[in-house]
Formats: structure tokens, C-alpha cells, sequence
């Protein structure tokens, strides 16, 4: 027997007590897999995080969200319903940041951050540390701030280690 598993997530924003699974036994692998792709895949209310096939209580087959053609496919369907004008979003978001680096955008309509990056190329941040998070020179930090070095994408919680800031 084969016992075909299908997880989806919770998005942000639905209330959910825990992420819907569904799970069905099959005499073969090949059906297992076409009810998992299919069906299963169709009638589940969330995007789905991965789908696994096990015998005797042992994985013997499974894909992961970004690792097969029709979860990404579902994935995508999902969140372009959910929001609609998210493409639009990112491709006017990558739109200003090339327009901020070229220079086209007068620095006094910069926001705060546009205004920073442009001035510290070699910086990224501010960040904040929600978790505990490693630094190289303050160890681990939690609920401040910290900066990551661009080229070595290193955190740190004090720029003035650096001596190229301007």
C-alpha cells in the first residue's frame, strides 16, 4: 500500500487553525502520484508546500513546492487570484530602483532608503532583528538594528567598522 500525503501552507492573512492536509492510500505508486498531481492538487483551498508518496511509513516519493512544474503552476494561479495586481507591483517596484540608480529621479523625491542606498552603495539596511540574529562585530543581536556589507553580504551592527562611509 501507498499512502499519497498532500500539504498546503497557511497565507498570511487567512485564519486557519493548521495547514490543510489531505492524505489517501493507493495500491500503486503511479495512481498515488496522478491523484496527488490532480485531484488532490485541484480541490486544495491553499497553495500547496509539498507532496509525498510513502510506503511501509517510508517516503519514497515526494516534490516540493518550487520542485515540480505543476505545484509552482498551482502556486502561481493561487496568488495571482489572491492579488491580482502583484506583477504589475514588482515589475514598477524593479522600474524605480533603475530609475534610482541612474540618477533620473531628483534626490529630494528619494524616500528615506532610496536616499541612504543611493549614498552607501556598499551598504544594506537597515535591518531589524526580530530574531536573534549573528553580527561580525557585536555577536548576536535582537531587537536592533543591523547592516549587511553588499559585497560580502556580512551583518554588521555598527558601519563605522568601515572606514569608506561618507
Amino acid at each position: 500500500m501507498f499512502l499519497a500525503k498532500i500539504t498546503g501552507v497557511i497565507p498570511k492573512g487567512m485564519k486557519l487553525a493548521a495547514a490543510p492536509v489531505e492524505t489517501r492510500e493507493f495500491d500503486n505508486i503511479t495512481a498515488a502520484k496522478q491523484w496527488l498531481l490532480g485531484e488532490a492538487l485541484t480541490n486544495l483551498p491553499t497553495p500547496v508546500e509539498k507532496v509525498e508518496v510513502f510506503s511501509n511509513s517510508e517516503s519514497v516519493w515526494r516534490e516540493w513546492h518550487w520542485s515540480h512544474d505543476a505545484l509552482k503552476s498551482k502556486n502561481e494561479l493561487w496568488w495571482d487570484a489572491r492579488d491580482p495586481g502583484r506583477h504589475e507591483r514588482e515589475k514598477a517596484r524593479v522600474e524605480r530602483k533603475r530609475q534610482v540608480e541612474s540618477g533620473a529621479i531628483p534626490h529630494d523625491q528619494l524616500s528615506l532608503k532610496e536616499q541612504f542606498e543611493k549614498a552607501n552603495p556598499r551598504w544594506l539596511g537597515p535591518f531589524f532583528a526580530w530574531i536573534p540574529t549573528s553580527t561580525m562585530d557585536a555577536g548576536t543581536v535582537w531587537m536592533s538594528e543591523y547592516w549587511v556589507r553588499a559585497t560580502l553580504g556580512l551583518k554588521y551592527k555598527n558601519k563605522s567598522f568601515f572606514f569608506d562611509n561618507d
